[in-house]
């Protein structure tokens, strides 16, 4: 049992600002991968490359991003 001293409080939008710079910031450190430069590799599922299927999940990512940005951090109505 949970008292009320427990309750969740929710983020306030200048909070949610500061998650969303992180996770931009996130975004543009792992969009340069100059870690996978050449490095040929095996096909995931024996078609898609390494890289691509990277890219992929990185574009997967910036997509919740961009969720996350219209759902809690954009203005309401004017």
């Amino acid at each position: 049992m949970r008292s009320r001293y427990h309750r969740r409080v929710p983020l306030r939008r200048r909070h949610h600002r500061w998650i969303f710079a992180g996770l931009v910031v996130a975004l543009l450190v792992l969009h340069v991968d100059v870690w996978n430069l050449g490095t040929g590799g095996a096909l995931i599922f024996g078609v898609l490359p390494h890289d691509l299927a990277y890219h992929l999940g990185w574009m997967l990512a910036a997509w919740g991003v961009v969720v996350y940005m219209t759902i809690k951090v954009w203005p309401e109505e004017p």
